[in-house]
């Protein structure tokens, strides 16, 4: 039956197999979307509500990991039809686990955080007063905040202590776990110091921070000392994660403030500048000669421009005038002119 085929039936078959171009709007540019430094919290009622959001989201999920009772409330209340959905459940948020929903989503806050690090420094670098690249705190502080999130799933600690307690002879701690945490303390809280130090509103990002490093800190004395009985399982991972948290928390305050500072709002409890009005005065009529009626109107109009034409000024009105009222193109340039025929003469 191919023999029989007609040219322009093959043709139309070909065209309905022809897949159509897709149709978008012109919204869907990429140069339409901004970028992240515009989607950024500049209010305090935004910024406290994604600091609210984060504290809320993560004191559920560690409350959830450390609450047997409710999942047993949990389990005679749906029956023993879903028993495995919830026991599967407990193991998602149970803080002990090697993976959970807290370890999840510390690893997300703090790429989330790197994130925004590097938005600060792309603003950061033109500030024009800076000097010494300060401005590269925040791209150091990010690559910190991705190889702490790294720690969360890859055993760093573990391979960073055993190489330097091998290179050098001297076992710190646990494997050598004392090594990586001074070294993790001195990067974090130099370069920490070193990016928040310049800033105009320092108190309130250097706070979280603290709090961040301090929850850090209970994360190291936790997996320092292991299965102890002085502290309860999971506190190493409840730890890690709350500390992440107020890491995000501080690097949307930090956000906040250089928005500020390139807005011309640090340090000033109001809201933008406003742009001072210039006094608004009369401005003053003209005294013109009278004519004489034979000379009709067009005299009137000649001699007020010949007066004005004329009058006799020595430029030190020039200053007086321009304070009282707002001066025409063609008036500035008479009065430059005449400055300049004065100091000629």
């Amino acid at each position: 039956m191919s023999w029989g085929r007609s040219p322009a039936s093959d043709a139309g078959q070909a065209g309905l197999r022809r897949r159509t171009m897709a149709d978008y709007s012109p919204e869907a540019l990429p140069e339409r979307h901004p970028g992240l430094a515009t989607l950024l919290p500049t209010g305090i009622d935004r910024l406290a509500a994604c600091a609210v959001g984060i504290v809320v989201v993560l004191t559920a999920v560690l409350a959830a990991g450390f609450s047997p009772a409710g999942f047993a409330w949990l389990t005679r209340l749906a029956g023993p039809r879903f028993a495995n959905s919830i026991a599967a459940l407990r193991v998602c948020v149970d803080p002990q686990a090697s993976s959970s929903l807290a370890t999840w989503m510390a690893q997300m806050l703090l790429m989330a955080s790197a994130a925004v690090a590097i938005s600060v420094r792309f603003m950061r670098r033109h500030r024009r007063d800076d000097y010494a690249g300060r401005y590269r705190a925040w791209g150091w502080l990010a690559s910190l905040l991705v190889a702490a999130s790294c720690t969360a799933q890859v055993p760093v600690g573990r391979a960073v202590g055993a190489f330097v307690s091998e290179a050098t002879g001297i076992a710190c701690g646990p494997s050598g776990y004392g090594w990586w945490v001074a070294i993790a303390t001195t990067l974090l809280t130099g370069v920490s110091l070193w990016a928040v130090l310049p800033l105009h509103e320092r108190v309130a990002t250097a706070a979280w921070l603290s709090a961040a490093l301090a929850a850090w800190g209970v994360s190291a004395a936790a997996t320092w000392l292991g299965a102890s009985p002085r502290l309860p399982a999971g506190v190493g991972t409840a730890a890690w994660a709350a500390g992440s948290g107020l890491v995000a928390i501080a690097m949307l305050v930090a956000a906040r403030s250089v928005i500020r500072e390139v807005r011309g709002e640090a340090g000033r409890a109001g809201g933008r500048m406003k742009p001072k009005l210039a006094a608004s005065t009369p401005r003053p009529t003209p005294v013109v000669r009278a004519a004489d009626d034979d000379d009709g109107p067009q005299a009137d109009t000649w001699q007020a421009d010949e007066s004005t034409a004329t009058q006799y000024t020595d430029g030190s009105d020039i200053d007086e005038e321009r304070e009282t009222r707002h001066l025409s193109k063609a008036e500035r340039k008479r009065l430059r002119k005449l400055a300049r025929m004065n100091r000629v003469a």
